[in-house]
């Protein structure tokens, strides 16, 4: 399985870093001085943040006195973050779970901390390849996957190109909201290969989606709407977040999952500049990459890949075989965030007139 295979390879290169942060930061003790201390932590809310206060933040909390107050974003973070900035109150500490476009556009702005290098240095050698940036550490790396609700649908389309073929594989559609995403699935749906995507043909990319959108039904701004829409039948299939889609099977909702050609969008976690505990937050984060059974407790109750190499060896092969890393060889796509960085401003104007025309 290329998950398993791919933390196996780098878990050899990472044993000497390993023994280092063993004696500086993985223990139960946290250095610094934690206790009596409150975190503002901004987050996706509903299923996502139970999971984090179960497998993140009680046990941070229990090791270090520290404790949370989340805030239920739900969307929109790096507008809301910006405003905070403007403002010159900028409340949140941290961000556990910040997707790569917000999350490069906000380093860009100078709104997130920067990782100290020795810290960086320490979590580059226990951490999969690519998972820490100068900003952050992979929290929650979100595959973007076709649902089909059984009940509702005899075929599910298989593939993006499928999922466009609407006399072929009828039903109501839900899509995200979400420009960075959708255009590049776009891409794959008329015919672009994965490794083809970027830079993104937004020409080509907008004339595909102008084909999909008569028929899209509901476009989806939240997780928790992903899974309403699902739930509530308002639509037989949707290209949703894989964790959200896991979380709605878990209670019961007969779907089927399709990974060719899905998106994979990392996401971080980072510490928000200028906030109230910057120092405890960062803490945070080192304790976060350091705790492989943490990132693993959360791995098995939202199906997102994480950080550490030693991830995977608390994994059964079956919660593994859930995780977008296990379906890196179906033409996976991997969002790339400068791109948006670099096209957002371009591309956000015609977005909002497609969606709300």
């Amino acid at each position: 399985m290329h998950i398993t295979g791919t933390w196996r390879r780098a878990r050899l290169a990472a044993a000497a870093g390993a023994c280092l942060i063993a004696l500086t930061a993985c223990g139960e003790s946290v250095g610094g001085t934690s206790a009596g201390k409150t975190l503002v932590a901004a987050n996706y809310g509903g299923v996502t943040g139970k999971a984090l206060k179960q497998e993140l933040e009680d046990p941070y909390t229990r090791a270090t006195g520290t404790t949370f107050q989340q805030v239920n974003v739900g969307t929109g973070f790096a507008a809301k973050l910006q405003a905070q900035a403007q403002s010159q109150n900028v409340s949140w500490d941290v961000i556990e779970g910040l997707a790569g476009a917000d999350a490069a556009q906000l380093h860009e702005l100078g709104l997130l901390e920067p990782l100290p290098q020795d810290m960086k240095a320490r979590l580059e050698k226990v951490s999969l390849p690519g998972t820490v940036t100068d900003y952050g550490v992979a929290l929650a790396e979100t595959g973007y996957v076709i649902a089909c609700n059984t009940a509702k649908v005899s075929r599910c389309p298989a593939d993006p190109a499928q999922f466009w073929d609407t006399a072929a594989f009828p039903g109501r559609r839900a899509l995200p909201d979400n420009p960075a995403a959708m255009l590049a699935t776009a891409l794959v749906a008329d015919g672009v290969k994965a490794q083809d995507v970027f830079p993104i043909d937004t020409e080509r990319a907008f004339a595909s989606m102008a084909r999909i959108k008569p028929h899209v039904d509901v476009w989806t701004t939240s997780g928790d709407q992903q899974m309403q829409v699902m739930r509530d039948q308002q639509v037989d299939m949707s290209i949703m977040w894989n964790g959200r889609a896991k979380a709605l099977m878990d209670q019961g909702v007969k779907l089927r999952l399709e990974w060719t050609g899905s998106l994979v969008n990392p996401n971080y976690m980072v510490v928000v500049k200028g906030g109230p505990n910057t120092p405890e937050a960062m803490r945070y984060l080192e304790w976060y990459a350091t705790h492989p059974e943490a990132q693993a407790g959360l791995a098995r109750q939202l199906a997102y890949g994480m950080s550490h190499v030693e991830t995977a060896r608390h994994l059964s092969q079956s919660e593994a075989a859930l995780l977008p890393a296990a379906h890196a060889d179906d033409n996976q796509v991997r969002l790339d965030p400068q791109w948006w960085v670099g096209n957002r401003k371009a591309v956000e104007q015609p977005w909002r007139e497609l969606v709300g025309g």
